[in-house]
Parts: structure tokens; C-alpha cells; sequence
């Protein structure tokens, strides 16, 4: 390892699983005769997976005679990872750290963190427009344009920072071009952008828990000495008749 210290806190893992969960319970409804007044005969949940969207649409294509359950999931929605940026803007001083106490004798600390951007795609795939729309309107009024994740980055020192979700773009695709045997997807793309930051390593020091300050004398060593001794929220003062020279 480049500091011969090995540690993994789960940053980026916390933070894709918090992502995920903004978006783990949608429901669209199956309405009788007007899709928006009529009544409800049934209520789907929108399943969510960690996936490319490429991956979901070869599985669809590869069942051209609906022979299994892939292509009755729609409408479903995947998101992945595309990148990671380094942040200068929110760089702070490297050597700040951050400190927390682990009993009387003891403390953790960790330096500053690395800001870092975190680049994720959701992909809403379904069979038809109504359904696109009826989950991305669950979604758009949460974002204005960023909504802000709390996320526990360092579970032994209790770190909790907040991460802004922020929505960069949305795009749509309607493949209804084709002959009859041709199956159509609406595919709505969101991209969006995590700012999270990224800590190192935690070290463990003790705690000074007692001071002890000599003042020594005037010029003319016309007063003794003058020790203050802190212990706790304890001030202690002693006075030493003894010049400091007497001590050499």
C-alpha cells in the first residue's frame, strides 16, 4: 500500500446504495379508461437493479417469441456508475484533521477528506410513454435541482457527511420506428452527479491529560518560581523558593 496501511471505510459503496434507495420504492398504477381520473385496477412496483442498460435490452431482444418473463418486467429502471472526478473547488487544507475521543486515554483522527464527484446514470426502460412519464414525475419534484443524502462515512468515528444528489440532464429515446415485429422502448436516461469526499486512513493517539508549566523568574531573581499543573479541569498553583540557578 503506498502509507503500508491497509483500510476501507465503504465510502463509495454507502454513498451508491443511498442512491439507490431514493429510488427503490416507485409505483406506477393501471388505470381503468382515462389513464389519469379513471379507477385503478392495478399498482406495479418498478423494479430497480445495479446494471448497464445495454444489458437489460440484449436480454429483451434475445426472447423474440416471449417465451420467458424478461420483456412482461417492463417498465423497470438500472443505474450505474460512468466516472469519478476529483472536486477542486471544495478542497480544503490537507493537513486539517478530523478528531474524535474513544474513552479518557484515547482518540481517533483522520485528515481532511479528498472531495470527489461521482458521474451515475438511471435508465427508466418501459413498453410505453405513459409508464415513462408516470415515473419520472415521482422523481423530477424531489430534485430542485440537487437533493442532499446524509451519508455515515466513517462508521468508528462516527463521520457524518452530507452528500448533494444533483440532476445534471434528462434524455429520452422512443424506438417506435420498425415493422410490426419490432418491440418498442421508451428509455429515459437521468444523469446525475454525487459530491461526496473520500477519507483516509484513521490513526489512534492518546490524550494529554496532564500539563505542567514552570515560569521561571524575573531578571533580578527576586521571585521564585511559579508552576501551573493541569489535570483535567483542575488548576493547580505552586510556588518554589529556590532560584533556577540553584538547580544547574
Amino acid at each position: 500500500m503506498l502509507n503500508n496501511q491497509v483500510f476501507y471505510h465503504g465510502i463509495i459503496r454507502k454513498t451508491i446504495v443511498g442512491f439507490g434507495s431514493l429510488f427503490s420504492n416507485i409505483y406506477i398504477d393501471r388505470n381503468q379508461g382515462d389513464s389519469v381520473t379513471g379507477a385503478t385496477i392495478q399498482r406495479v412496483q418498478v423494479p430497480l437493479a445495479y446494471a448497464p442498460k445495454e444489458k437489460w435490452l440484449v436480454r429483451l431482444d434475445s426472447d423474440p417469441n416471449l417465451e420467458n418473463n424478461t420483456y412482461i418486467t417492463l417498465p423497470r429502471m438500472s443505474f450505474e456508475i460512468t466516472g469519478y472526478t476529483y472536486d477542486a473547488t471544495r478542497k480544503t487544507n490537507r493537513m486539517s484533521t478530523v478528531t474524535t475521543g474513544t474513552g479518557t486515554t484515547n482518540q481517533n483522527k483522520v485528515f481532511s477528506p479528498v472531495p470527489y464527484n461521482i458521474d451515475i446514470y438511471l435508465y427508466i426502460l418501459t413498453k410505453t410513454q405513459e409508464d415513462g412519464l408516470q415515473i419520472l414525475e415521482q422523481i423530477l419534484p424531489t430534485f430542485t435541482p440537487e437533493y442532499t443524502l446524509q451519508i455515515k462515512q466513517v462508521e468508528e468515528m462516527g463521520i457524518t457527511t452530507p452528500c448533494p444528489v444533483i440532476l445534471n440532464s434528462v434524455t429520452v429515446q422512443d424506438d417506435y420506428d420498425g415493422d410490426f415485429q419490432t418491440r418498442r422502448f421508451v428509455t429515459h436516461t437521468l444523469s446525475f452527479t454525487i459530491k461526496t469526499s473520500i477519507f483516509g486512513a484513521t490513526t489512534n493517539q492518546g490524550i494529554i491529560s496532564k500539563v505542567g508549566a514552570n515560569l521561571g523568574q524575573n531578571e533580578d531573581f527576586s521571585h521564585p518560581n511559579q508552576v501551573y499543573t493541569a489535570q483535567g479541569d483542575v488548576i493547580n498553583s505552586t510556588v518554589s523558593s529556590e532560584n533556577w540557578l540553584d538547580n544547574f
